[in-house]
């Protein structure tokens, strides 16, 4: 049961980096149960020699860089991101003959309220991993001071998400926040002024799901609910991509019956 709460709370405190390699041993050993449990039938990856190669770069000292990664569907990107770091360019970098040092990890920012939702051990975890929190929505003066801080010192690279926050869309990319910019104009600065002779890199990463089956008949129930607590009519339910194209005209006739509640 949920509890009210009728009163101020404390501010959310900053929770720093405290990377631990057995948690990071664990997570990876979970790894593939949890992508088994949230139902991913598979995982491609694209041009991963190049994220190998730039890791290897920074394993030599040349470079400083930072993934940009897209976040369409939270939680399900941050598996989809430990595969790509922990799996898939790993073994393209030993494909392309090229040696990376261990662990291959990444350093990366996340909201401070998920521990609100997702409970204590998730912050525990989180800074385990490496994670460094960032409050949303507001200067976040200690966030920003540790990102700025792992990116230009930081054990590994750091990862994140330019867009703030997800949209549900694979295709659609929300507008972007200035944060990763400032970043990496900022480990500019840092290093020049340590006199460190290193370039530094953004690199986009791309995140898009598809349906393995596609989900007409999950959509159509979805849709009849929708209609049957509008008191619309119910249709036949569609079993194919081609009776489906009627579901539009449907969900079309349901948002002028909410308007009509207007």
């Amino acid at each position: 049961m949920s509890s009210v709460r009728n009163k101020v709370q404390p501010a959310l405190e900053f929770i720093p980096p405290a990377f631990n390699p057995t948690v990071l041993r664990v997570t990876q050993w979970l790894l593939p149960l949890w992508l088994n449990k949230m139902g991913c039938a598979s995982i491609e990856t694209e041009n991963v020699e190049v994220l190998a190669d730039i890791y290897r770069q920074f394993d030599l000292g040349e470079t400083r860089f930072l993934i940009a990664f897209r976040h369409p569907n939270s939680p399900n990107d941050a598996f989809c991101m430990a595969h790509l770091l922990w799996q898939a360019m790993p073994q393209a970098a030993k494909d392309w003959g090229l040696t990376l040092k261990y662990p291959v990890h990444s350093h990366f920012i996340y909201d401070r309220g998920i521990p609100i939702w997702a409970g204590s051990f998730a912050s525990w975890m989180f800074s385990r991993l490496g994670g460094s929190s960032m409050q949303r929505g507001k200067l976040d003066r200690q966030g920003l001071r540790s990102a700025r801080n792992l990116m230009t010192n930081g054990q590994f690279p750091i990862s994140i998400a330019p867009e703030g926050g997800t949209n549900d869309h694979s295709e659609i990319v929300s507008p972007l926040e200035p944060g990763v910019a400032q970043i990496g104009f900022w480990c500019v600065e840092d290093l020049q002024a340590a006199g460190r002779d290193q370039q530094v890199v953004i690199v986009p990463v791309s995140i898009q799901y598809s349906y393995v089956t596609p989900p007409w008949l999950e959509l159509e129930k979805l849709l009849s609910e929708v209609e049957a607590d509008l008191g619309l009519p119910q249709q036949a339910i569609c079993q194919d991509e081609a009776s489906s194209s009627s579901l539009y005209l449907r969900l079309f006739r349901a948002g002028e019956e909410l308007l009509s509640f207007a």
